[in-house]
């Protein structure tokens, strides 16, 4: 005889009839490393004991027990352990003593849950103008929700994606709607997996580039002329006033990257900017800067203005400022990403 019997619960489900010669419970949300089981009991003998089965992406899965006396119980192992979530359609079935075979058509889903999720997030895959974030999971992603927060500690705006592929190269996009003339801060991600674990995070992609009069210094030498003290008076302005708008939402750093032309040995270059860097640093702390300050120089590596070797181009000896998270890494994009620097924090 053949009945069709739906599971309905991935998480257990016992099938009881007194009348059938086997009763059967799924035991089907189980961690990583195990798989889902079948638990099947004899009401009376049965031989040749057969479940065929067919997973949702095609994968066909056969399991068979030789048979039990009545009251003995046998474990089916079901699947193959992958993670996620899968559904299953198919039959259980056994030979009877009377000599007919009975049957149960089944449909059922299980849930493999897997270790720690891992999400990876780097500040090439962030582009805060287009309102796009990109991450990667450590196996499929479900589903992403995020909220864009200023940096008045309001919320600037939402965004969710779904995703039903895995991408070729493994970044999943999320994007989000914001005001016009508003600054992100911080984004808050929940990212579900297929196997309906979740995860939240907080990214703060907030940085700020401070807008100054590059302090002029004569050849080979990292000292502050007075003539030029005004200049870094006026950024230490500037950069006092962001600090009392966001040090209430993050602990802050400045971080000043130095920068020389292209004239002389490229050790040399790396060298006096990292000590022209330490100046400015120096002379801000000195001046009363709170937060802390992370120093790094770049010689020649960071052009503003590309020009040939040995080329004296005032353009290219600056430093650049830009305040970030004391708790986060160094905020800076573009060329600096190919450039490795030793940040020395200031004491």
């Amino acid at each position: 005889m053949l009945r069709i019997w739906v599971i309905a619960s991935i998480l257990l489900l016992a099938r009881v009839v007194a009348a059938d010669p086997m009763t059967f419970s799924l035991a089907g949300d189980v961690q990583l490393g195990k798989k889902p089981q079948l638990s099947v009991t004899a009401s009376e003998p049965l031989t040749d004991i057969r479940v065929d089965l067919a997973r949702e992406d095609g994968k066909k899965f056969s399991l068979k027990h030789p048979g039990l006396a009545k009251g003995q119980t046998a474990m089916l192992a079901i699947g193959d352990g992958a993670a996620g979530k899968a559904s299953y359609t198919g039959t259980l079935s056994a030979q009877v003593a009377s000599g007919k075979r009975w049957t149960e058509q089944l449909t059922f889903s299980t849930l493999v849950r897997g270790g720690p999720l891992k999400v990876t997030y780097d500040a090439e895959h962030l582009d805060l103008d287009k309102r796009l974030v990109q991450f990667k999971l450590s196996r499929a992603a479900a589903s992403a929700e995020v909220t864009a927060i200023g940096e008045d500690g309001s919320e600037l705006g939402t965004g969710s994606a779904t995703y039903t592929t895995e991408p070729a190269d493994g970044w999943q996009s999320l994007t989000w709607t914001q005001p016009a003339n508003t600054r992100v801060m911080m984004l808050r991600l929940r990212i579900v997996a297929s196997d309906g674990q979740a995860v939240k995070l907080e990214l703060i992609p907030w940085s700020v580039n401070v807008e100054h009069e590059d302090v002029k210094f004569k050849t080979d030498s990292a000292k502050i002329e007075s003539t030029e003290s005004a200049k870094l008076d006026a950024s230490l302005a500037k950069i006092i006033e962001v600090v009392k708008r966001g040090e209430k939402f993050m602990p802050m750093r400045l971080y000043i990257a130095g920068h020389t032309d292209t004239v002389g040995p490229n050790a040399k270059n790396r060298k006096l900017s990292l000590d022209r860097a330490l100046a400015i640093g120096s002379y801000l702390k000195k001046k009363g800067l709170k937060i802390s300050v992370a120093v790094a120089g770049f010689g020649e590596e960071v052009l503003k203005v590309k020009t040939a070797d040995n080329t004296d181009e005032a353009t290219n000896r600056r430093a650049d400022y830009v305040i970030g998270p004391a708790n986060g890494v160094p905020p800076f994009k573009g060329p600096y990403l190919k450039v490795t620097a030793d940040w020395k924090q200031l004491k």
